[in-house]
């Protein structure tokens, strides 16, 4: 049995993290105070896995001066890659900052937030699917600088076979909802059946749905819902880390 969990919305609470560290540099780079449930809206509406593009649309969206619903109709084809958003600003004559310096002050603001973060899945829990699991790893968006400190802070190493980060994917159009992080896990153990990757956004279930189809395998998508991500259609969902324990259970495992 494999086990992969993202990290942001399902190991870890970032809504006073990295959530915060959207508004600050939406509203750093607009000079606008941007209200952070719309700017969630955007980021789980579109599915955009990454927060330094979740920044990106943000300025976008202050910097049009539409309405949000006027804005999320107008930018929904532009919201998939992060060249599309730059050339949504290019067309509509908007102003958006160099990337790496968003990312920059993306990174510090969130320096001061990080401590603010809380575990979702507990100890306990996690060591009750370490126990059992052959493999376990972590696929997620964020850079490696600030997985390390959150898996520190919070003693989370121990529990993980492999970790695969922002910095391990070469080009942005390579993270999520592409195939290749899944990819990239696989390269680095064999492939054995059940295969269960548990998310908690659109773009995690469709590197899900991208890695099977391209590689004829057949990863169990597992949802962690919340208040943002009841939209998302999928056959497995979990509300509580014990769900995770009884999903497993039906495939013939005892936790």
């Amino acid at each position: 049995m494999i086990v992969i969990f993202d990290v942001d919305g399902v190991l870890i609470d970032v809504s006073k993290s990295y959530h915060l560290s959207i508004k600050d540099t939406v509203d750093f780079f607009t000079k606008r105070d941007v209200p952070l449930e719309q700017l969630r809206d955007i980021k789980f509406s579109f599915g955009i896995n990454n927060d330094w593009d979740v920044s990106v649309a943000g300025i976008l969206y202050a910097n049009s001066q539409l309405t949000l619903e006027q804005f999320k109709e107008d930018f929904k084809k532009y919201a998939s890659t992060l060249e599309q958003m730059y050339q949504y600003a290019k067309e509509n004559n908007l102003n958006l900052p160099k990337y790496k310096e968003l990312v920059d002050y993306f990174e510090n603001s969130y320096r001061k937030h990080r401590l603010k973060e809380e575990m979702i899945f507990p100890h306990e829990a996690l060591e009750r699917i370490r126990e059992k699991a052959d493999i376990t790893g972590v696929i997620t968006g964020r850079p490696y600088e600030d997985l390390d400190f959150s898996f520190r802070h919070f003693d989370l190493y121990k529990y993980f076979d492999l970790v695969i980060t922002e910095d391990d994917i070469p080009k942005p159009h390579l993270r999520k909802p592409s195939a290749y992080p899944l990819k990239l896990f696989f390269e680095k153990f064999q492939y054995t059946e059940p295969v269960f990757y548990i998310g908690d956004t659109i773009s995690d279930k469709q590197m899900v749905e991208n890695f099977n189809k391209e590689e004829q395998k057949n990863v169990q998508f597992i949802l962690n819902q919340n208040e943002h991500n009841k939209d998302i259609d999928t056959k497995i969902i979990i509300k509580e880390p014990d769900d995770l324990c009884d999903v497993l259970n039906s495939y013939n495992y005892s936790l």
